[in-house]
């Protein structure tokens, strides 16, 4: 197969994807997961109008005291924001560079495959991956997530280049893309998994000075990774994703109900797409039915399964039926099990049912995702949407707010545009008012339009605007 037919074949899904992302490219954030993507680009925002130093994250929320946001450690964040920088700050550009990473993704996939199975059965399996539901959601939205399974997946094909050629140069990539996928988000640390069963061979092989070197080399490259967290995780308050299972007060019912649903539900529909699951289902019986003739390589994606398997049991009490990117680290593995799928269609010359499958992947993702991207059901309140601008011209630019109420303290301000203080639901009471005006909070925001203001009776409320929303501008009587 030419070059010039590798090219084409690789860019045909990827074009395609794009041009059915063209409405979406313009839009605000809006849509399923709105708190977390409002999250990563109020990052986005402060890297290219306040500090640009990528050890210094910031949030618009000062609830805590303070706008430092160390989540994980904000490279993609910080790259946006350079592209910002240079040419003038859009979340049209933050679609664009997450897609551009989407792309580099799908051909470390097309390199990892063609190491496993021709290149034509690689491109397909490309193609299938393109439009993954999952994907096709997340390549234009910012989540760091698509940027941390690239690293990933580069640094299997860093892994796997060693193992054929002995070469260093190719353990060092492989531990380096390791770090930078770690940094740019923790789970996905688990893909350097592969080390352990390497270490197991050798150490078998009595090639003990090789995996001690190797061992120590791979963790000296994860101490930026053990010190970023090390300073960043204990600002988590109230976040149950590091103890996980282990501070879940939920039901062993509910878990059971969560775990089946992202397996029966989340794995066909969302993952690997309806039409791609023939593949899926074909490929896991031929691996069942041939495991114990596994290649050594095989094995190695094997452990990697397991040690995502555990963090998703662990974390499956803040996974629940809501929270599909965390099942992003799944995505290339169970993507090797459709190449094997239509590989094996492929060798029995059934490739009329491979390019039907394919014609109807791109028509399922667009029909299981594009409704999330609807303006007028944006997951918040519309008018933070709609009015975002004539809302910032009521507000001072150097102004405070209190937010009564968004629970996830991100969404209201990132439309604002203002720092300021996040209630939650039903926090509200005069003490806190108080101590948020004392803080510098000016402006008071709400959604219950039916608020009862005569218990705040130290303040006069001066309403400023009265939609889906009223705004108020408090002063002391």
């Amino acid at each position: 197969m030419s070059n010039k037919k590798i090219i084409f074949f690789f860019l045909l899904p990827v074009l395609l994807s794009f041009i059915l992302h063209f409405r979406v490219l313009n839009l605000d954030l809006i849509g399923y997961h709105s708190w977390r993507q409002t999250q990563t680009q109020t990052v986005i925002y402060n890297f290219t109008f306040s500090d640009n130093s990528i050890l210094h994250p910031q949030k618009f929320d000062i609830t805590d005291g303070t706008t430092s946001l160390l989540y994980e450690f904000p490279l993609y964040q910080w790259i946006i924001a350079q592209v910002n920088n240079c040419i003038g700050y859009s979340v049209l550009h933050t679609r664009l560079v997450t897609f551009l990473m989407f792309v580099f993704l799908l051909f470390g996939f097309y390199k990892l495959n063609t190491k496993l199975v021709l290149k034509e059965v690689a491109l397909i399996s490309n193609a299938l991956l393109c439009f993954s539901p999952l994907l096709y959601y997340y390549c234009i939205n910012p989540l760091p997530d698509i940027l941390a399974l690239c690293f990933s997946v580069w640094a299997l094909n860093f892994f796997f280049a060693f193992i054929y050629s002995s070469n260093l140069k190719h353990y060092v990539l492989f531990s380096f893309f390791i770090m930078l996928a770690a940094l740019v988000k923790l789970p996905y640390i688990l893909f350097g998994g592969v080390f352990i069963l390497y270490a197991y061979r050798s150490l078998k092989e009595k090639k003990y000075k090789e995996v001690l070197s190797k061992g120590f080399f791979l963790l000296l490259l994860l101490i930026p990774v053990i010190i970023w967290y090390v300073k960043a995780i204990p600002t988590w308050k109230n976040n149950d994703i590091t103890s996980g299972m282990l501070s879940s007060n939920k039901t062993l019912i509910y878990l059971l109900d969560c775990f089946q649903f992202n397996v029966i539900s989340t794995v066909p529909e969302l993952i690997t797409n309806y039409a791609s699951c023939i593949f899926l289902v074909t490929g896991m019986y031929f691996i069942f039915k041939r495991i114990k003739y596994l290649k050594g390589e095989q094995y190695y994606f094997i452990v990697i399964f397991a040690l995502i398997s555990i963090y998703f049991l662990f974390e499956l009490n803040m996974i629940e039926k809501t929270h599909d990117y965390y099942l992003m680290p799944f995505v290339p593995l169970i993507f090797l099990v459709v190449t094997y799928g239509v590989n094996y269609f492929w060798q029995k010359n059934s490739k009329r049912t491979v390019f039907i499958f394919m014609c109807l992947v791109p028509i399922t993702a667009w029909l299981r995702i594009d409704t999330r991207w609807d303006i007028n059901k944006p997951g918040f309140v519309p008018d933070y949407l709609t009015e975002q601008a004539h809302l910032q011209s009521l507000i001072p630019e150097n102004e405070k707010c209190i937010i009564d109420y968004d629970d996830s303290h991100f969404i209201s301000l990132y439309y604002l545009k203002r720092n300021g203080f996040s209630l939650f639901e039903n926090e509200l009471n005069p003490e806190i008012l108080k101590d948020r005006y004392k803080k510098g909070a000016n402006y008071f925001i709400t959604e219950n339009l039916a608020i009862n203001l005569n218990e705040f009776d130290q303040f006069n409320f001066e309403e400023i605007y009265n939609k889906n929303l009223k705004i108020y501008k408090l002063s002391l009587k």
